[in-house]
């Protein structure tokens, strides 16, 4: 008899949703930087000596599109594509290499969230209107004036669908350290599994 494991099926699909969420939140949170970026170089080519300062938000945009990218990657490479080299004794029992990586990769994506939670709650970029709101400072002649980009919805919405991946991984990481412990109490003393004919035979 196999040892008790976490359930393959309710383990494959939370992170078959969770990997989705946050793909969804990688391509919104892509399409916000890039048209910011086509923007800002329009603004520039239009204006010479405009000076943008939008480090902020090209900072914590692009490191949340690494962190959302890597997580998927982790899970999509320790659940579905070499789980058999992670797992341990099953293929759905949680190995202390499957916890340290998904933990790790949801450490670096709560990061990643609250940075770009900051920037919007600062309004760096512009809550309901579409695109980064940054700071254009012209030369004395013209004064100093704002510009609002478009498209900061897709990037509300990225954020958005990025904490309920996050919560898709949090729920995962608890589900991997539950039945690790529940795995752990049900050994034996040498922490190596007992099966139920070998219990029979020595009673």
């Amino acid at each position: 008899m196999s040892p008790p494991h976490l359930p393959t099926t309710l383990t494959s699909t939370i992170t078959t949703l969770t990997t989705l969420l946050l793909l969804t939140s990688f391509s919104l949170t892509t399409y916000t930087l890039t048209t910011h970026l086509h923007l800002a170089h329009t603004v520039t080519s239009l204006v010479p000596k405009v000076i943008i300062h939008d480090t902020a938000i090209i900072a914590t945009t692009s490191y949340h599109i690494f962190t959302t990218i890597l997580t998927c990657l982790t899970f999509i490479t320790i659940y579905f594509l070499f789980p058999r080299f992670i797992f341990t004794k099953s293929i759905s029992n949680p190995s202390w290499i499957q916890k340290a990586l998904t933990s790790l990769a949801t450490l670096l994506l709560t990061t990643s969230l609250l940075a770009f939670t900051v920037i919007l709650a600062t309004r760096k970029m512009s809550f309901g209107d579409v695109g980064p709101r940054v700071t254009v400072y012209l030369d004395e002649g013209l004064g100093e004036e704002s510009l609002v980009y478009a498209d900061d919805g897709r990037g509300v919405a990225g954020l958005v669908v990025g904490w309920v991946g996050w919560f898709g991984a949090a729920v995962l990481c608890g589900l991997m350290m539950v039945g690790g412990k529940k795995d752990e109490q049900k050994g034996d003393g040498d922490g190596k599994w007992v099966e139920k004919g070998e219990v029979e035979e020595s009673s």
